[in-house]
């Protein structure tokens, strides 16, 4: 039997927290009214890096530059999914809803600055997010239990 590689897991794991920091830098944002300290976008101010001196103009500007990081790190786990599809096509399913998803986020995160903070865009923005990061958890747990380490303890366990 084929099993999904501890790496893949790792990755997985990393992915889930990175895209937690994403949400709380999200919240940090709105908590200090700087959702529109970069009134445009996908730039801040017409620039692709803004003035940064203004606390809230980088914290816009930084959680706009993890969703990017965040983002690219996504397709990786996509892209590394789609390698292990014979192995578990689930992984890649779900990856692949993941990041349409995460398409329909950045997509809201410019809705929400150009929309100047309507308050359902927002909800939609946080909401689309709490589904990512579910989704992300569920990849992160079936590549857990198609580890070999693992279904040796479970063969162990079950003795």
């Amino acid at each position: 039997m084929d099993y999904v590689s501890e790496r893949y897991t790792y990755l997985s794991y990393g992915l889930v927290v990175t895209t937690f920091i994403l949400i709380l830098l999200g919240g940090y944002v709105k908590a200090i009214s700087a959702g529109l300290a970069c009134p445009d976008w996908p730039m801040c101010h017409g620039q692709l890096i803004p003035d940064l001196s203004d606390r809230r103009i980088f914290a816009e500007w930084f959680h706009r530059l993890w969703a990017m990081i965040n983002g690219f790190y996504m397709i990786g786990i996509a892209v590394l999914s789609y390698k292990l599809k014979s192995i578990n096509p689930t992984l890649f399913n779900l990856s692949l809803i993941a990041t349409f998803l995460y398409t329909v986020q950045v997509w809201l995160g410019g809705l929400t600055v150009l929309g100047e903070l309507e308050p359902v865009i927002v909800v939609m923005h946080l909401g689309n997010a709490l589904l990512i990061i579910i989704l992300q958890l569920t990849i992160a747990f079936v590549a857990t239990t198609n580890t070999e380490k693992f279904m040796t303890r479970v063969t162990e366990f079950r003795k």
